[in-house]
């Protein structure tokens, strides 16, 4: 039996994936800061940063039975909580001992939101026929690009602690109306099944496998996201020598080229096959990067406005050369396996946590060793192989 989705529950669905953007990427333009309040050095703060995978992973291992035992509404709120109340500790912390701790447990609280809130919104997509997931998650990166406008506004005025505590109280407290609203109609533990998004632990170890031309290209096609996220404002006020808010402007960009993309896709495809319009994306949008980030680095000597515009410029085009290529291994990952589709999602999510992992940890050593301008150059000759990968990832899988 077909169940709609109606226009109140389609807005507080969306308030949940905008809000979960705005929030748990409410740090990223603030990294510089926290950086500074550490007091470590490059290769070490890369290594701090990637401790959340650690916790996304074991979250990604136990907490689809968790939903299944629970329900959504419980872990929304828990795991909201915990996210906010995690991200508080990490703006205070000056010990990077704490800072590592805590983080691994907001990357479990955030990732436990995540796996909670795609479980509903699957179930109502498959219950209504409706393909509202794109449109969510396009949301969620709408979300980044909002907290990355809010710091582009005021991170020069006004203190870190004064920009996240707020903003984080105003969406915990925005997040749990949402919840409460949509609670009559939020999946509880006995209506979930199998055939929603989620996995319990012992049914993934049992059957748990990698593809590896999947995993690979999707951590390829997802590296320079990571990176700008992780690296972007900090390498602008580093090497460009740009003001906090100023040093905003090239992730604001990226992820906003990244939205035009994801929603923009299907209308650019048109009868085209991914690969002949996904390479072309991606190759460009690598070396677009490189370009624009070297040149602009030559040029800031003659004229820092010039070279950083130049810089500012190749990070929206790089934006929408990395815009739609990484979700489209989902499909792949579906497509190639004859496991359900939850299981599929869930062991994609756990080995990108782990290669993940250590790819940023390598970024870091690198960008420590030598700069980071250099270190760069590893995610965007990452993002120029999907134009290999996708190719590959879009045939059978040989048994």
């Amino acid at each position: 039996m077909v169940k709609p989705i109606e226009a109140g529950e389609k807005r507080d669905l969306a308030a949940l994936f905008y809000l979960f953007g705005i929030g748990v990427m409410s740090l990223a333009p603030r990294l510089p800061d926290i950086k500074a309040n550490l007091d470590v050095s490059t290769t070490f703060f890369g290594i701090l940063l990637g401790t959340g995978s650690i916790g996304a992973l074991l979250a990604h291992l136990t907490m689809g039975y968790t939903v299944h035992k629970f329900g959504v509404f419980k872990v929304l709120l828990a795991s909201a909580s915990f996210t906010y109340l995690t991200i508080a500790i990490l703006v205070e912390s000056k010990s990077p001992w704490l800072f590592l701790i805590v983080n691994v447990i907001s990357g479990f609280a955030w990732a436990s939101y995540h796996i909670a809130i795609n479980a509903q919104a699957l179930h109502r997509q498959s219950e209504s026929g409706e393909h509202v997931i794109p449109m969510l998650h396009g949301l969620w990166s709408a979300g980044a690009v909002t907290t990355a406008f809010i710091a582009l506004l005021i991170s020069s005025r006004v203190s870190l602690n004064w920009h996240i505590l707020p903003l984080i109280a105003i969406v915990l407290f925005l997040k749990i109306r949402t919840i409460y609203r949509l609670r009559p109609i939020l999946l509880s533990g006995n209506e979930v099944t199998e055939e929603d998004e989620i996995v319990t632990f012992g049914k993934m170890m049992k059957s748990f496998s990698i593809d590896w031309v999947v995993s690979i290209g999707f951590l390829c096609a997802l590296m320079l996201e990571f990176v700008m996220g992780d690296w972007a404002t900090i390498l602008a006020r580093q090497e460009f020598g740009v003001s906090k808010s100023i040093a905003v402007i090239p992730y604001f960009l990226f992820m906003s080229a990244m939205i035009i993309g994801r929603f923009g896709y299907n209308r650019w495809r048109g009868g085209r096959s991914d690969a002949e319009i996904v390479q072309p994306f991606v190759v460009s949008g690598g070396t677009i990067f490189l370009v624009g980030l070297f040149l602009g680095l030559y040029l800031k000597d003659v004229n820092l406005y010039l070279g950083y515009t130049i810089f500012c410029i190749g990070t929206l085009l790089a934006g929408f050369g990395i815009s739609f290529a990484g979700p489209l291994f989902f499909g792949y990952a579906s497509a190639r396996s004859g496991k359900p589709g939850g299981v599929t999602v869930a062991e994609l999510g756990a080995v990108n946590q782990i290669l993940s992992f250590f790819a940023r940890t390598i970024f870091a050593v690198i960008a420590g060793a030598t700069s980071l301008p250099i270190a760069m150059l590893m995610p965007s000759l990452m993002l120029i192989l999907v134009a290999f990968f996708v190719v590959a990832a879009s045939q059978p899988k040989r048994s």
